[in-house]
Order: C-alpha cells, then sequence, then structure tokens
C-alpha cells in the first residue's frame, strides 16, 4: 500500500525579538490525515531572561484559533529546545505561535511531517 509524506512548513527559522509574536501562517489538514510537528526555539550567546514558549493553536475554520499545546523552551545562554508533538487526523487546520521570551531576541522554526494520504 502506498503512502504519501509531505514535509509542510508552519514557520520557517525567524528571529522572534525580546516582547516579540512570531506567528506562522495556518496549514490546512482536511484532506490530510494528520503528521507529526517538529518545532525548534535556539537561544542566542546570551539567553533570554524569560523563556520563549511555543503554542500550538488548531481551528475548524482557518481563522478562529484554540489552544491545542504550549511548551516552554530552556533558559540559557545558546541553548536549544526541540518538540515533537503528534497531530492527530482529526485537526483540521494548524499553526504555531511563539512569543514570551523577554531581554533578547531567539530563533524559531516548525514544520509538519504530514501524512497526506495512504
Amino acid at each position: 500500500m502506498p503512502v504519501t509524506k509531505t514535509l509542510r512548513t508552519l514557520q520557517a527559522s525567524a528571529s522572534n525579538s525580546a516582547g516579540g509574536t512570531t506567528t506562522g501562517s495556518g496549514l490546512d489538514l482536511t484532506e490530510a490525515l494528520g503528521g507529526l510537528l517538529t518545532a525548534k526555539i535556539t537561544n542566542g550567546g546570551t539567553g533570554p531572561t524569560v523563556a520563549c514558549s511555543l503554542f500550538i493553536e488548531v481551528s475548524g475554520n482557518g481563522s478562529d484559533w484554540k489552544l491545542f499545546r504550549q511548551y516552554e523552551a530552556q533558559l540559557g545562554n545558546s541553548a536549544v529546545t526541540q518538540f515533537a508533538v503528534d497531530v492527530p487526523d482529526t485537526v483540521m487546520h494548524v499553526r504555531t505561535r511563539f512569543t514570551g521570551n523577554t531581554g533578547q531576541a531567539v530563533t524559531v522554526e516548525a514544520f509538519l511531517q504530514e501524512l497526506t494520504s495512504i
């Protein structure tokens, strides 16, 4: 039985400024079977005062977003925090939002290893 998997970008690598928010574009999963969301938050040479948080949000219509999961990165100079979260086939739309770091910018990114078809 052939299986199709597709790597989808939720948030290309970007700098999230101190006190800022980086929100990825929503991904339509209405014709997909879920997938594995992976994300990474990388602190700079001087870590933030308060850690950056990853919010994974879901929606039934692509515009009314609700919190699905929330995670917090590590503090520390040059610390790298990685996440892997299963997105079930019942989710219709998904996106990521990174926010909460103070004092220093951090680098963020997120991808979905989408199960496109079986």
